[in-house]
């Protein structure tokens, strides 16, 4: 169903509560309603935590990203869905483009890296999908994305820069003020900037007073010092184990999001990664991937304020064994 033109989507505007209330209205069965659960570091902090976990790892191909998939799958032409889509993912987007493509009927194509995660290329195809390896350079995937479009006549979507994923992202922003409404701070993992951006937004419409805070990996800043540029900058080198943030450069469109509704954005260590990792694993028996919980690793590692009722969104729990042991070791060879 097509929007209504107060519902329409422009590259020049940020979105608004009711593109986000909409998005939500129009997700399907399958998407779930994932829990908050609170984090007790330890027994002295049970039934007084301070830590709540907004568990998306739970969400169904096992990461957020699903809910910005069919909303942006919605606003696509039924000529368009036939052709088939083409995009550039990291893995979670990849698995919630080929979960909808074999639910709506339509063909994908994901271009990734060729250091993705084995797990989640393994998930991609086993949704029906084509994966399509690029090279080892983030940036260039978008420009082949777009040239498959062409070559292929399919419908190239943009990940980073089509509004309608940004409301979707919003989507796990309502359910976060829906269930913790005095909730005090929010913590968001940032690469791109679409899902911090779209929940900052959903939080700040629905309560101005709650605090936004973006984490990322010290050697994944891009948005970081993007923001303290005050404009979308490249950094020259990445590395981190948390892959899921890969971005070497903010988006155009989520930056914008970023400096309207983000208070602050700090920085984790790999340590302090591995640390939320085990935390998370051993307290809460919950399974993060490494970007997944580097939005509460900036609360247990003390890089935000601690005493504030807050929310960090787990995003994902797609990682491999091999990854769950090394940070596992990382972990207790830094205790």
């Amino acid at each position: 169903m097509a929007p209504k033109d107060n519902l329409s989507f422009s590259p020049d505007r940020l979105v608004t509560l009711a593109q986000i209330l909409d998005a939500k209205a129009h997700l399907p069965n399958a998407i779930r309603h994932t829990p908050l659960l609170p984090l007790a570091r330890d027994s002295a902090e049970v039934d007084r935590e301070k830590l709540y976990l907004k568990c998306e790892n739970l969400q169904v191909t096992g990461a957020f990203k699903i809910r910005a998939v069919f909303n942006r799958m919605r606003h696509l032409t039924a000529e368009e869905r036939a052709r088939g889509v083409v995009l550039a993912s990291s893995g979670n987007f990849a698995q919630g483009f080929a979960f909808a493509g074999k639910t709506l009927g339509a063909p994908i194509t994901v271009v990734m890296l060729d250091a993705t995660s084995p797990y989640k290329i393994a998930g991609t195809e086993e949704y029906g999908a084509e994966v399509y390896l690029c090279g080892t350079d983030a940036l260039a995937r978008q420009p082949t994305v777009e040239r498959l479009a062409i070559e292929r006549g399919m419908t190239a979507v943009d990940t980073w820069e089509d509004p309608p994923f940004t409301a979707g992202h919003g989507t796990i922003g309502h359910e976060i003020m829906s269930d913790l409404p005095d909730v005090e701070q929010v913590l968001v993992p940032v690469s791109s900037g679409g899902v911090a951006g779209g929940i900052a937004a959903a939080v700040k419409l629905l309560n101005p007073k709650v605090r936004i805070v973006g984490v990322q990996p010290e050697g994944a800043n891009a948005a970081y010092l993007s923001r303290r540029a005050g404009e979308p900058v490249a950094i020259d080198h990445w590395q981190s184990i948390a892959d899921g943030l890969s971005a070497r450069r903010p988006g155009e469109y989520p930056f914008r999001h970023l400096q309207a509704f983000l208070d602050d954005i700090v920085l984790v260590s790999e340590t302090d990664i591995a640390r939320a990792f085990r935390t998370i694993l051993l307290r809460a028996k919950m399974l993060g991937e490494p970007a997944g919980v580097t939005a509460a690793a900036g609360f247990l590692a003390g890089k935000v304020d601690t005493s504030l009722k807050t929310v960090a969104a787990l995003t994902g729990g797609n990682l491999t064994e091999s990854t769950a042991r090394t940070l596992l070791d990382m972990a207790a060879a830094a205790d």
